[in-house]
C-alpha cells in the first residue's frame, strides 16, 4: 500500500543465471525538514515525510533546546519546515557547536558521565516485566507496516502503564522515529515519567541521550546496545533492554 512514507518505484529483478525481470518496488521515501527557530536556521533533517510537527517537538525537546512544551510560544509547520517561536533566546550557533562535541563524546569516548549531559537520575524503580518487555516489543513490530513493505525504515513506541500504546512511529532514521514519538507524547501531555519507550534500532549513547533529556525510565530494543548506551543509561538510571527477540532479552543496567 503506498502512503505518504512510500513510493513505487520501477526496478529490474536481476537472476545469476542473467535472466532480467522488470518490475516495480516499493521503497521508503525521506525528505529533508528545515526547523527554524526564532527565525534562525537551526536544524536540518533527513526523515520520513509525515509526522512532521511531532519529529520537531520531540527533536527540540531530546536536543536540548527546550526543557518543557511551556517554553515554546507558537509553532508553524509545512511539508519541508518548521518555524518555531520560543519565548526565550538561545544562541543556536553556541548550541550546534554543542552537540557536535556531544555527538563524538557519546559515540567514541571511554568515560562517559550523566552530568556531562545534564541528565537526573530518572524514577525508574519498578522491577522489569519480561512478558510486559516481549508484549511491547511485538506492538511495535506489528505496527511497523512500512518496514515489511520495504525494509526501509525504523520504528519506535512509547508505551504508558495502565494505558497502553500512547504513540507509534516508523521513520527513515531511528533519530527521528524517537523524536516523533515523544513529540507525539508531548503534544497530549503524556507523563513520560510511567513510560516505557521501544526501539527498532541499536541503542547507542545519543539515543539514551534522548530518552534520558524525556525523563524515560526504561528503554527496550529487538537490536543491541553500544557501551556508550549502556555507560550513559546507568548514569541516567535509566533501565536498558536489548535483544528483545523470541522468549528472551537481556538486562543492563539497574540489575
Amino acid at each position: 500500500m503506498i502512503s505518504l512514507s512510500t513510493q513505487s518505484v520501477r526496478m529490474a529483478r536481476l537472476g545469476l543465471d542473467g535472466s532480467t525481470e522488470p518490475g516495480k518496488d516499493l521503497v521508503a521515501q525521506d525528505a529533508t525538514v528545515c526547523i527554524f527557530v526564532n527565525d534562525e536556521p537551526y536544524r536540518t533533517l533527513v526523515a520520513s515525510p509525515d509526522m512532521v510537527e511531532e519529529l520537531a517537538w520531540g527533536h527540540i525537546l531530546t536536543e536540548g533546546l527546550i526543557s518543557s512544551a511551556d517554553e515554546v510560544e507558537a509553532m508553524v509547520v509545512s511539508p519541508a519546515r518548521v518555524d518555531v517561536t520560543l519565548n526565550k533566546s538561545v544562541d543556536i550557533q553556541a548550541i550546534n557547536v554543542g552537540r557536535s562535541t556531544l555527538l563524538t563524546t557519546a559515540c567514541g569516548s571511554s568515560r562517559i558521565w550523566g552530568e556531562e549531559f545534564n541528565l537526573s537520575k530518572a524514577e525508574s524503580a519498578r522491577k522489569v516485566d519480561p512478558v510486559l518487555i516481549h508484549t511491547i516489543i511485538g506492538a511495535l513490530n506489528e505496527r511497523s507496516t512500512v518496514f515489511r513493505e520495504t525494509g526501509g525504515t525504523h520504528s519506535a513506541l512509547l508505551y504508558r502503564e495502565g494505558e497502553g500504546v500512547v504513540a507509534f512511529s516508523e521513520d527513515v532514521g531511528r533519530h527521528n522515529a524517537l523524536d516523533k514519538v515523544i513529540g507525539s507524547a508531548i503534544i497530549r501531555k503524556v507523563d513520560f515519567s510511567e513510560c516505557i519507550l521501544a526501539s527498532s534500532g541499536r541503542l547507542a549513547g545519543e539515543m539514551v541521550i534522548k530518552a534520558a533529556k524525556a525523563g524515560i525510565p526504561t528503554i527496550c530494543s529487538v537490536s543491541a546496545p553500544l557501551l556508550s548506551g549502556i555507560r550513559i543509561a546507568e548514569a541516567a538510571g535509566v533501565t536498558l533492554i536489548g535483544f528483545v527477540r523470541g522468549r528472551r532479552m537481556n538486562q543492563y543496567t539497574r540489575l
